[in-house]
């Protein structure tokens, strides 16, 4: 078959994979987004549809006032045949750390949290041919090479450990290892982790061992997946890989990388990716060791089919690939038969805060995107609009507001400390289309007010890009928002379309 990557394209990343008969479930990291771990389907490895959260209640997932980038980091799903479960942990930085959900049914609710007392980021479960289980994660000094990541075999109705947790492979001395996973395949157990950092060194290692507590050998092949000598590809930073064996004998990895726009710039996060696996000498190799491609082969007769366009009024809901930023304030996001109504509170775009705000991830470097928009503002200050939203001080803004008694639209640049207001128009109707047109390296921004098209200016991608600030692990959202700047909005906005079309693949290259 012939795909395109990635697979999941738009900040869906650290994806971890398992599988039960003829069913694959992928999951990712949503940091601090609700709600929280995205979780996704497919029957093929290329085709996959989003089928809901695996943590959607606050019992779950507190993001009360957390920052930028954290929240929820890298997930691990697995399904247990022995007791017929999914399990999910995750760690929930600043908000106790690490934790496991599980559920019959991927596509339905999920238990709530079972913690555990190891420290560390990327846990995993391994879970062994005897039934038993064991939990991994990189609790050791990363400073320290030789600590390796600690393991241990652990009761999964209480989350205690059944004996001290012990250090294993801890990688080929590269920063920042993490992503551990453990597989057994034939009579080995291999650790693969991630090294290098999330970033342009990223790579992917792996060792073996024929115990599970003994001594691994590192692969005389290691990196077994990196572009970190590649900065000329629109690819870079793959690594945080997990393995899975298609019911063919063929072996996979996904993984995340992302696509630059111009040399070390990225701006839609860190993305899905796909690639076959082949074995050399008892290892395996992602890809044979060849550069990972935007347009890939693999074994199989699937066709892809994946179109990121997307178009709704809200009228029978909101969708699963919608979220909010932190945990939603209670009556301010409604969907109903008039459309999206949004209740502004106090808290702004720019405050680590819960703002009313629902936004979904940009997909495509080549897009456009509009907006139908009514919204009246009767006390000055308060504001409703569309987000070209990274983070909190990195966001593009187009709005109503309210001025000395008088409305207007604008079209606001945030780029860290920097507010520019780059366009003010004196508005005469209520209504409103907003349209958003993106390159991989600007966005032009319109407004259509009484069936006149006006040009309110462009923006730079690398405005609300990684690597213009603060690393940050998230990507851009297209978000709708409400705010009163202070105080709660007198008066609601109303969203009765938002319209999505992406351009970036060529169903032809299939």
């Amino acid at each position: 078959m012939r795909y395109h990557n990635p697979i999941i394209p738009g900040f869906y990343p650290d994806p971890s994979i398992c599988k039960k008969g003829d069913d694959y479930y992928l999951v990712t990291s949503s940091f601090e987004f609700f709600p929280g771990v995205p979780i996704f389907h497919s029957k093929d490895l290329v085709n996959w549809k989003q089928i809901g959260h695996c943590l959607t209640r606050k019992s779950q997932l507190d993001l009360d006032k957390v920052p930028c980038s954290k929240g929820i980091y890298a997930p691990t799903i697995r399904y247990n045949p022995h007791d017929d479960l999914f399990y999910m942990v995750t760690t929930n930085v600043g908000k106790g750390g690490n934790f496991y959900v599980t559920a019959k049914d991927p596509a339905g609710e999920w238990s709530d949290p079972i913690w555990v007392e190891q420290g560390g980021i990327d846990p995993s479960f391994f879970f062994d041919d005897d039934g038993n289980a064991h939990f991994i994660s990189n609790a050791r000094d990363r400073g320290v090479h030789a600590a390796g990541f600690l393991c241990a075999p652990i009761d999964l109705k209480t989350g205690k450990f059944l004996r001290p947790a012990t250090p294993l492979w801890g990688g080929i001395g590269e920063n920042a290892p993490e992503a551990p996973h453990i597989y057994k395949i034939g009579d080995w157990y291999y650790q693969m982790i991630a090294e290098g950092g999330t970033e342009l060194g990223h790579m992917v290692t792996i060792a073996r061992s024929r115990e599970l507590y003994g001594k691994y050998e590192s692969c005389p092949y290691n990196p077994i997946l990196t572009h970190r000598n590649r900065k000329g590809d629109i690819i870079q930073a793959t690594g945080h890989a997990d393995l899975i064996e298609d019911n063919d004998g063929n072996w996979w990895a996904v993984f995340l990388g992302y696509r630059q726009t111009h040399q070390y710039f990225h701006h839609l996060g860190r993305e899905t990716f796909l690639a076959p696996v082949t074995w050399r000498d008892g290892w395996p190799i992602i890809n044979n060791g060849e550069p990972i491609r935007l347009v890939m082969d693999g074994p199989g007769s699937a066709v892809q089919t994946l179109n990121t366009n997307y178009e709704t009024d809200f009228t029978t809901g909101i969708g699963l690939d919608w979220v909010y930023l932190r945990n939603p304030q209670d009556g301010a996001c409604e969907a109903g038969p008039e459309g999206l109504i949004l209740r502004g509170n106090a808290y702004t775009l720019s405050d680590t805060a819960n703002p009313a705000f629902l936004g979904i991830r940009q997909r495509d470097l080549s897009n456009q995107v509009e907006v139908d928009l009514t919204f009246s503002p009767v006390m000055n200050y308060e504001e409703a609009g569309f987000s070209i939203y990274y983070k909190n001080d990195a966001h593009l803004d187009i709005y109503v507001s309210r001025i000395n008694h008088e409305n207007f639209l604008f079209f606001r640049k945030v780029v860290g400390e920097i507010h520019h207001e780059a366009a003010r128009i004196p508005l005469s109707s209520d209504k409103l289309t907003i349209r958003v047109n993106a390159d991989k390296l600007e966005y032009k921004v319109y407004a259509i007010v009484n069936q006149a098209e006006i040009y309110l200016g462009k923006a730079l991608t690398r405005y609300v890009s990684t690597e213009a600030h603060e690393l940050g692990f998230t990507g851009v959202f297209y978000a709708l928002y409400a705010t009163g700047n202070g105080r709660s909005c007198e008066t609601e906005a109303l969203f009765t379309r938002f319209s999505y079309q992406g351009f970036d693949r060529d169903d032809t290259c299939l």
